[in-house]
């Protein structure tokens, strides 16, 4: 069934069921770098939980792309050329007023894509350098990790899709008088399985758990009509089946983000996310990442909200050099 399809079906199901959608909460988007990916690295989440007998239904599209060799001085070496997409179904369901259950369920697929050329050309009208882009054939996927004595550890160069590892999740308030309250404090609690065959990435082929804190603010910034959210916490990383002998057992991860409500039918958004090394290696593209991402929400009638976005590398290559968000809410 092609994208589009699903898109008009997945909106035809919304617009089916009028409620009250609640906005305001981060951008649902991780590190999509395809060795990271695999582990259970929360995404961003509202210290607010849903509200009882309601449920929160997201479907959303991320795709990411990247071109980039690198040699490090212990003689590592990692191949990362290729895009990674992630359909996903994300479901929060208010079990009682102190307890929200969820799942996601993602498709993922990673290959040579077709974001290259668009890529190439936005940097020659800008004046960007297009180096890295340009070392690689277009549209091509190229994943290779060495270790220091140059043995293989990882290679996959054809385009392989299937069902991600599936996420379970639970969130209690700590404080928050009611869903109309302008604080909220909650403990987020996410539980990954291996769903996923880590052969071709689609998972790491262990089990992770993490726990955070997630926090909303609707006072602090109210002067300027902007929401405050920040996350932290951490995952334990169980054992993978991908880079076992460099993989990390316990990772940190935090962000903020900023939700300007501009107009009544449009909220602007800006998120800065990051998390520790996940791997004992000198390549930076296995190291600590930071991660920025900037879109909206689009505020539809019959309460359904439309995400549009982008990400983009801070300062590390851990991250992928951009990446594109298209997401369909609704709270039923």
């Amino acid at each position: 069934m092609k994208v589009t399809t699903v898109y008009y079906l997945f909106l035809l199901l919304l617009t089916a069921v009028s409620a009250r959608a609640v906005g305001n909460t981060p951008i649902y988007i991780a590190n999509q770098n395809p060795f990271v990916r695999i582990y259970g690295l929360p995404k961003a989440e509202s210290g607010f939980i849903t509200p009882k007998g309601k449920l929160d239904a997201t479907f959303s599209y991320y795709v990411s792309n990247n071109a980039f060799s690198d040699d490090a001085d212990n003689g590592e070496s990692m191949v990362w050329d290729g895009e990674t997409e992630e359909y996903l179904v994300k479901l929060r369901y208010g079990v009682s007023d102190r307890l929200e259950l969820g799942v996601d369920i993602p498709y993922v697929q990673h290959s040579g894509g077709y974001l290259d050329s668009f890529i190439r050309k936005f940097h020659s009208a800008f004046g960007f350098p297009n180096d890295r882009q340009e070392e690689f054939d277009k549209n091509q996927i190229d994943y290779e990790v060495k270790d220091e004595n140059g043995n293989t550890l990882y290679r996959m160069d054809e385009r392989n899709h299937g069902l991600g590892d599936i996420r379970f999740s639970a969130a209690m308030p700590i404080f928050s008088e009611s869903i109309q309250s302008r604080r909220h404090l909650a403990v987020r609690s996410v539980l990954k399985l291996p769903t996923g065959k880590s052969d071709y990435l689609l998972g790491s082929g262990g089990t992770d758990l993490s726990a955070g804190l997630a926090y909303s603010d609707r006072d602090s910034l109210k002067f300027m009509n902007t929401v405050l959210s920040a996350n932290i916490g951490m995952v334990y990383l169980g054992d993978s089946d991908v880079l076992s002998d460099k993989q990390r057992n316990f990772a940190g991860y935090g962000g903020i983000s900023l939700d300007w409500l501009f107009l009544s039918w449009l909220d602007l958004k800006l998120q800065f996310d990051m998390h520790s090394a996940m791997y004992d290696s000198e390549l930076i593209q296995l190291g600590t990442s930071m991660q920025l991402l900037a879109g909206g929400t689009i505020h539809l009638p019959g309460d359904i909200l439309v995400d549009l976005g982008i990400s983009e590398q801070v300062t590390t290559d851990a991250t992928p050099d951009v990446g594109f968000y298209l997401m369909f809410g609704h709270q039923f």
